[in-house]
Formats: C-alpha cells, structure tokens, sequence
C-alpha cells in the first residue's frame, strides 16, 4: 500500500510543481499581476514542501487507510490547483487578447490598416507637449478618385485605397505615422522633420502612388494633392495645425502641382474646406 500511496501523492504534487510556471507568468503579467496571484505562488511553493514531507513520512511508516485517504486528498489538491491555474492562464490570455484586438480596431482604419484619425490626434497631441519639438503634417488627398467609384464601383474604389495606402506605408520613414483619415484622405506626421524632409516625402510618395494600378482589368493612374504644414510656426494646436494643411492641400489641387506648403499669405476663404 506504501507503493500505492506514494504514486498517488506523487501525481498531485507534479501537479502543484506544473503549476509553478503558470503561476510566475500570471504574477509578470502586467493586467493579471494582482498580489493575490504573488500569494498562491507562495503558497504552491509551500504545499510543495508539504507534499515531500509527507512523501517522507510515508516511506517511513507503515501505510494504512488513513494514510491513503489523506494521500488521495493530496493527489486531488494537485490537480485541482493546476486545473484552476491552466484555466485561469488560459481565460487571462483570452481577455487580453480580446483586449487587444479592440484595441488596434480603435486605432486603425477597417480598410487600408492604417493608423485611424484617433490615433492621429493623439500623436499630435503627444508631440505638441514638448516645447521643444518641431514636426510636419502632411494632408492627401486623392485626384478625381470618386470617378473611380461611379464607374468602377466601391469595390474597385476600395481595392485602389489598399493599394494605395500600401504604397504610402512603404514609403514612411522610421517613426513617421500614415493615416487614413476617411474617404480618400490620407495623412502623414513626420516626427523631429524640417520643411525639407517634408517636400522629399511629398515628392517620393507622389511618384509611388502615380505607378499605374491594376484593377477590373483596368489600368489607373492616380494622382494625389498634398499640403504641408509645420508645427509650431503653423500652428501651435491640432485643430489649427490641420487646418492650414487642408488649406495648403486645397492650393495644391487648385494649382495642379504635387504639393504645397502652407502660407499666412493663403486666404481661408479661397479654398473649400473637407
């Protein structure tokens, strides 16, 4: 019966030590890190000790029904101890998951994986705190593209967008955030940038975005307007920041030319505002 006792005891204590593991990354996780969690590791490593010191006691001694009733005992408190930390591991894992897939939907466009105007705002946001700090603000947006969509349709129009949005991704530099503000509008924060680096962006995604696209077996070549406006000379909030984008971006598609910046020259009440 010693035998006996023994194996049982030994299956509910390699069930405490399985829950060792479980239990430190609950402890290190920084949603799930309750103190309480820090306690029952604590506690696991104690029932530990238990368990060998009753295995002790029982190679020692003679086994008799007692001893395997508290043995079955034992082995039954292992298990349970590691079936509740794998299920807690496992519904942990899942709401934070579920955590972060609500997350990223708040902070990026359904369509095109771009960073979504929230997300936009907050950056700005962010970066107009420092004093010190001086970026770019690029506006987008695309040339006649809702021709596209009247003879298309919107599946083609919202094929065209992906692509597009790709091309503009891949032509971020480090830090820089692409966003899809909605419709055909895109835009572009160029963090620590000067109005140079600004007008070479411009540039370089015009001629990326220009490359013809394949779609409903059709060949399409679409253009793009762009105006940049700098923080803090052009604003020295988000909402004025924008604004004088949407101005210097309205004046690009006016004049036919890639891209413009913003001047106190430009009249606000030239250009429609989106």
């Amino acid at each position: 019966m010693t035998a006996v006792a023994v194996f049982i005891v030994l299956i509910g204590l390699m069930g405490l030590v399985g829950s060792l593991i479980p239990t430190y990354q609950i402890c290190h996780q920084k949603q799930a890190g309750h103190r309480g969690w820090h306690l029952l590791l604590a506690m696991i490593g104690m029932f530990i000790l238990g368990y060998v010191g009753f295995l002790w006691m029982l190679m020692h001694r003679n086994t008799a029904s007692l001893e395997m009733v508290v043995a079955a005992v034992f082995s039954a408190g292992g298990g349970f101890v590691w079936l509740v930390v794998k299920m807690s591991q496992e519904t942990i894992l899942t709401l934070q998951n579920t955590l972060a897939e609500k997350h990223y939907q708040a902070y990026h466009d359904p369509l095109t994986d771009l960073a979504n105007r929230h997300q936009l705002y907050e950056k700005i946001d962010e970066l107009s705190q420092n004093e010190n700090t001086h970026f770019c603000f690029l506006m987008m947006d695309l040339n006649d593209f809702k021709m596209i969509n009247d003879n298309l349709g919107h599946d083609a129009g919202d094929k065209v967008l992906q692509i597009i949005a790709h091309r503009i991704q891949t032509m971020m530099p480090m830090q820089a955030l692409a966003v899809r503000l909605g419709g055909d509008e895109f835009a572009v924060v160029l963090p620590s940038s000067c109005i140079d680096q600004a007008k070479q962006l411009a540039q370089s995604i015009q001629q990326h975005i220009m490359q013809d696209i394949l779609c409903e077996g059709h060949r399409l070549a679409v253009g793009i307007s762009i105006g940049i406006a700098c923080y803090p000379q052009d604003g020295e909030d988000r909402k004025t920041l924008m604004k004088n984008a949407d101005i210097a971006m309205y004046k690009a598609k006016r004049s036919g030319n890639t891209y413009e910046t913003y001047s106190t020259n430009d009249d606000i009440n030239d250009f429609p505002q989106s």
